[in-house]
């Protein structure tokens, strides 16, 4: 086994300053469901000097009581302050907090009823307009009831902490300063409140064994709605994962033990490191905009960095339009009908002059269900529940591209169809012209393949992004008949998930046949035939090929949904 590699202390913990939440989550120990007291700080003095430990039925005195009779042998506190909530999230305290719909299928998990009533809600004063939109991860079946516990709840606080070591010991008491930060609030909701939102993980993550503190889900198995946040598409990852008692299996991402040890209290902890991709792990943090950065080499020598441009939190950017860039290309539209055994015809070459933006995942019920509030549209209410990342269903043709509206209006941008489905381009007449085209809409049948084909990097896979159907789709064989979050397969040459099973996706445009030779941004308008492509998580592998096509008069299903496009627009000369 190998040793945990120690870190030097870092600045804003040295010269402490004003409270920096990214700071505060940037290499630190992030204990879940912790109890007042946790041994960590002090087993891991060296190799993290932020700890945030988290917990839901503690309250502000009785931690501030313990703080004063006992804190840390060896450790004053020299700062302390009470954090609002809403320097942490935009939403408050509601945005740590789970609730559900009152109309909840499976009759559980209630919403607070006394949600609008100032003097009896659950926590009374302490919050606006219920907002759980910014939500990626909800429970789904298989997940225990979050409000199972709320009896014991306390009310939400947070109180940070920097300690330092006392003058009766040396520097064998390892520290001379950390950062405590403590939340009373539920595990889950918070790390996606901080540490999702704001695209950081912890450098470890500790997991309680099964069934400690009475935890409303089981935390240790990868597919729980913890590993779900932790596994976010995209978001960096956990250096580290530390397994107590009874958490014994590693998750496949962590197969390399680092160390196991006995403490005393919670028998067995076991540490695993990250085994994949090291991109996964957390990047830098970047302080400023505009300012270059002054670090140390190898040799402990100043140098200078490149000034490097701060990316907008994630808090602050809409879960809409998380698209893909496409340059246009050529290709061979290939095109399998059911009981052709499988083979592939390839019958017609498509030219696109034009790049285009594609929907990185298929639309969500979580962005769907945006829509559907603000536009007074009828919801789907899936038993699943409405909000999760997965690929909104039961939308019809007619409502997909109502979407689409809503969606150039909110940006500003002149919509893509009319009322009868016809496309429109930036001045509001009828065209086939994709090229002229503004506004968000439906992808036509030859940017789906040329995008699920991997565009001009593409590999030449059966499926979208690999040979292997189970690396990168939900179908019959692996999804148990249901559909899942999106973006928990491989992506296609382009970044692209699920292009290939999870849920059939609507096209814009209906061509009868494909005809053979040469079209050029082909467009056939369509009628009530619609045609759809990708196959679904019922269906059977032949099915799910980039290359295989689905015609019906579709009105909606519980296994068809849709993504989003956007032409780039070229001026009138260039096309």
């Amino acid at each position: 086994m190998t040793e945990i590699p120690s870190m030097e202390m870092p600045e804003w913990i040295r010269n402490p300053g004003e409270f920096d939440i990214r700071n505060i989550l940037q290499d630190s120990l992030c204990y879940l469901a912790s109890g007042l007291h946790g041994h960590f700080v002090k087993c891991y003095m060296g190799n993290a000097y932020s700890f945030v430990y988290i917990d839901y039925y503690i309250s502000r005195e009785d931690l501030l009581q313990d703080m004063a009779e006992y804190g840390f042998t060896g450790y004053r506190p020299i700062l302390h302050e009470t954090i609002d909530p809403y320097r942490l999230h935009p939403g408050g305290w509601d945005a740590l907090i789970w609730y559900y719909r009152d109309d909840d299928p499976r009759r559980e998990g209630r919403l607070d009823h006394f949600r609008e009533d100032r003097e009896r809600a659950y926590f009374a004063g302490h919050r606006e307009i219920l907002n759980t939109s910014w939500k990626k991860v909800l429970p789904a079946e298989g997940d225990g009831n979050p409000n199972s516990w709320r009896e014991i709840q306390k009310e939400p606080f947070a109180e940070w902490f920097i300690f330092e070591r006392t003058e009766e010991y040396d520097e064998t008491h390892n520290p001379k300063r950390f950062s405590f930060f403590f939340l009373n609030t539920e595990a889950v909701a918070t790390y996606q409140a901080l540490y999702l939102e704001n695209r950081i993980a912890p450098k470890f993550l500790v997991i309680p064994q099964y069934g400690f503190g009475m935890n409303w889900t089981e935390f240790g198995e990868r597919e729980s709605i913890l590993g779900r946040s932790i596994f976010y598409p995209d978001h960096p990852l956990p250096e580290y994962i530390v397994g107590m008692s009874g958490f014994t299996n590693p998750w496949p991402e962590y197969t390399h033990r680092v160390k196991k040890y006995f403490n005393g209290f919670n028998f067995c902890v076991t540490i695993w490191k990250f085994s994949g991709d090291p991109a996964r792990l957390n990047p830098p943090v970047i302080e400023r905009s505009g300012v270059k950065q002054l670090i140390k080499n190898k040799e402990n020598v100043d140098i200078n960095l490149p000034v490097i441009e701060q990316r907008e939190p994630a808090l602050h950017r809409s879960p809409e339009n998380e698209l893909v860039f496409v340059e246009k290309g050529e290709f061979e539209m290939s095109e399998v009908w059911e009981g052709e055994n499988g083979k592939e015809r390839k019958t017609l070459y498509v030219i696109l002059s034009y790049d285009f933006h594609i929907g990185k995942y298929p639309v969500t019920f979580q962005e769907y269900s945006r829509f559907c509030r603000e536009t007074g549209t009828e919801e789907f209410i899936d038993r699943y529940f409405p909000n999760v990342r997965k690929p909104a269903v039961r939308v019809n043709w007619f409502e997909a591209i109502a979407y689409c509206n809503w969606l150039s209006e909110k940006e500003g941008l002149p919509p893509a169809y009319d009322e009868l489905g016809k496309l429109l381009d930036c001045d509001g007449s009828y065209t086939t012209d994709l090229r002229r085209v503004a506004g968000y809409r439906l992808p036509t049948e030859a940017e789906w393949e040329y995008a699920a084909r991997g565009g001009n990097k593409s590999r030449d896979y059966i499926f979208a992004g690999s040979n292997d159907v189970d690396e990168v789709a939900w179908y019959i064989e692996n999804s148990s008949d249901r559909t899942r979050e999106v973006g928990l397969k491989s992506p296609n040459e382009l970044g692209l998930y699920d292009m290939s099973g999870n849920v059939w996706e609507l096209c814009s445009d209906n061509s009868d046949r494909y005809s053979e030779g040469l079209e050029i941004n082909p467009y056939g308008e369509t009628d009530q035939w619609k045609v759809f492509r990708g196959g679904s998580a019922v269906d059977h592998p032949l099915t799910v090929a980039v290359s295989f096509r689905n015609i019906g008069v579709v009105t909606e299903d519980s296994m068809i949904g849709f993504r989003i496009v956007k032409t780039v627009l070229v001026d009138e000369g260039e096309q």
